[in-house]
């Protein structure tokens, strides 16, 4: 028996065929071909904070299962639902609409973890004395939608059995999985035990008029919280909505009547809607990040460009050490503030130690409308406070900021704003009004502050360097020329500054730690807002960090006095020929020692550090964004492994034509 000749050609057909395949799959996108994404499943990455179901209140009754509830019992009406013993069971995917009463009982969905189940809240009351009063122990993703016109009241008890408690839940609606509530009725949560909402994962809201009332967190979240399109007013004991990672923020209303702590999560961006926190602690908490060491820059007042040299080949030994981490997860490790357009109101009548925004790392206004009132008369209470002892910066680029608060731990903007601001000492008494007018009586800013406050930071688009204004604080006026981006004046206490200042004269040893050039403070300090964010960071090593340089001396208050370089402070003297230092500046008339801003340069090294992992993670970022997933790797495989299967079955079929 001899091979026939055409087992060699179908051999090399199934081969090339298994070629092409494998490679219009991996260039399918750059070739035009759509791939459809589930935007709804947990490893899907968009970019996007809502799927089209998160924000599709929409309902389709004809194809649901109707559950109507009934005291201790409850009728349904399809499949992929049940009623025992007090509860209603969801196990199935697909689509529920509830209503009635329910006595002393839990709805729960318990499906499987590719399901997707819609429950439609039309016109339901449940109250559950030991549990949630909705409950998802399994599912990929749930949709809570509040039918139009609806109320809807949750209620759960002050103790929970044991077995809710072995399983973690705290929330009178507690989900395993992802969480989204929509539509356009109203739903009132109740806690009496723990938290009132509370997931898992994620949880998302667009939409509903929501009130929630709980004695810990209102809303507590392991993943991400996002929220548009809704009107959620809360009560809380505690935090008032809590993300283990982010809380974003981009329409609708939200209004916190009381809390301990507002909104706390690593990273709270606010990019539209209305917020209003009335707080006994901090109003936004990022609560992220890590404190570093004292870190050393350049050498004060040198300009040898060997320093910058050594600097950039210790940054390149660092970035060997964290060439392995990518840049995805150095973003996960950021902490800040970000409010770019919105209302944002934070109100403190009653803290103590409390800041308005508080950020353990940065602090970024880019626009909106911030405005924030600590009772700060004695001074403990921030209105704006950041993360500068581990390298944190405030910068205002864009809307309108109006920050009052106390004057004792009082922290200027940075430097590197794209927009101007005045940092002023006063005194003002609770209802005191503050004005701001232009050099032709026009005016600016305006404000009444509920609180009594012995400082404010003040900015918005119309504030320019060089230009003179009027602040007027109750029936006290004061002109004021912006000589910087930052101009700090008043007469109302102590300031971050004198010994800060003192080490600026020094040469720029800077604030407490890094050592800054005095060339460079003097290009910071030249008047002039940066001219780009690529300025902006490429003005200190590792990015970000220009402000860490010593001899900023626009950030420095010292006794009330301007901040520019005419401030009046004397000169001090030059050591002595034995190499002693000049003394210190003396202490205040009150015999206090000058306040010390601890933001700035402490951390030339974080900011090599900073380089080092933008240097060695570049390639890595770029790789990730082009290499496919292991996924994708793996379907490769299946789909050749398919058509070279097809091209053996087909030989095999057709055998007698080949021998």
């Amino acid at each position: 028996m001899s091979t026939h000749k055409n087992i060699d050609r179908i051999c090399i057909i199934t081969i090339i065929l298994t070629l092409l395949v494998t490679v219009l799959f991996m260039n399918g996108e750059r070739l035009g071909v759509q791939v459809i994404a589930d935007q709804d499943a947990e490893s899907y990455e968009g970019n996007e904070y809502f799927s089209d179901n998160d924000l599709d209140g929409t309902w389709d009754v004809a194809s649901s299962t109707v559950i109507t509830l009934n005291g201790d019992t409850a009728k349904v009406s399809g499949s992929g639902a049940y009623a025992y013993d007090g509860n209603v069971y969801i196990t199935q995917s697909g689509f529920y609409e509830i209503s009635g009463d329910l006595t002393d009982g839990s709805i729960i969905v318990d499906s499987h973890n590719y399901s997707k189940v819609w429950i439609l809240l039309n016109g339901v009351t449940v109250n559950c004395s030991d549990d949630a009063c909705i409950r998802v122990e399994g599912a990929d993703k749930v949709f809570l939608t509040l039918a139009e016109g609806t109320e809807n009241d949750l209620t759960s008890g002050a103790e929970y059995s044991e077995e809710a408690l072995e399983d973690g839940t705290g929330g009178a609606i507690y989900a395993h999985d992802d969480l989204t509530i929509n539509g356009s009725g109203s739903l009132t949560v109740t806690a009496e035990y723990q938290h009132g909402i509370e997931a898992n994962d994620e949880l998302t809201i667009t939409g509903g008029t929501i009130t929630v009332e709980a004695p810990a967190d209102a809303i507590n979240v392991n993943e991400a919280f996002a929220f548009t399109g809704a009107d959620l007013t809360i009560t809380a004991g505690d935090d008032a909505i809590h993300s283990d990672t982010g809380i974003y923020v981009l329409g609708g209303s939200i209004t916190v009547n009381s809390c301990y702590e507002g909104l706390e999560a690593q990273v709270v961006e606010i990019y539209d809607g209305e917020v209003t926190i009335s707080a006994t602690d901090d109003g936004i908490n990022a609560n992220g990040g890590s404190t570093t060491g004292f870190g050393m820059g350049p050498m004060g007042g040198s300009t040898d460009a060997g320093v910058a040299e050594t600097a950039k080949e210790t940054a390149g030994e660092m970035a060997e050490e964290t060439a392995g981490e990518t840049a995805e997860g150095t973003a996960e490790d950021e902490t800040y503030v970000l409010i770019a357009g919105g209302s944002l109101t934070i109100l403190n009548s009653e803290g103590r130690d409390a800041d308005g925004i508080d950020s353990n790392g940065d602090v970024i206004i880019t626009g909106g409308s911030v405005f924030v009132s600590m009772s700060g008369a004695s001074g403990g209470n921030n209105a704006i406070d950041f993360g500068s002892e581990s390298g944190g910066t405030a910068t205002i680029s864009g809307g309108t900021v109006m920050a009052f608060g106390g004057s004792s731990m009082l922290e200027n903007p940075d430097s590197s704003s794209g927009q101007c601001s005045i940092t002023y000492l006063c005194s003002g008494e609770a209802g005191t009004t503050v004005t701001i007018l232009d050099a032709e009586g026009k005016e600016l800013l305006s404000c009444e502050v509920p609180y009594a406050f012995s400082a404010a930071t003040l900015s918005c688009p119309e504030l320019s360097v060089g230009e003179t204004y009027t602040i007027t604080v109750g029936d006290i006026s004061e002109e004021i020329t912006l000589e910087g981006t930052v101009t700090s004046a008043g007469t109302a206490g102590t300031s971050q500054g004198t010994l800060d200042s003192w080490m600026s004269e020094m040469g720029g040893m800077g604030h407490m730690g890094g050592f800054g050039n005095a060339e460079n403070s003097a290009e910071e300090n030249d008047g002039t807002a940066p001219e780009s964010a690529e300025e902006s960071a490429a003005d200190s090593i590792g990015g970000r960090t220009g402000r860490r340089r010593g001899g900023r001396k626009d950030s420095m208050t010292f006794a009330g006095e301007s901040s520019s370089d005419d401030s009046g402070m004397p000169e001090m003297p030059a050591m002595s020929e034995d190499g002693e230092m000049p003394e210190m500046p003396a202490m205040g008339e009150d015999g206090e020692m000058p306040t010390v801003d601890m933001q700035g340069g402490q951390h030339g090294m974080q900011g090599m550090h900073e380089m080092a992992q933008e240097a060695g993670t570049e390639d890595a970022a770029a790789a990730a964004d082009t290499a496919p997933s292991a996924e994708e790797i793996l379907l490769l495989c299946g789909l050749s492994a398919l058509v070279l299967a097809g091209g053996i079955v087909i030989a095999w079929r057709h055998r007698s034509f080949l021998v």
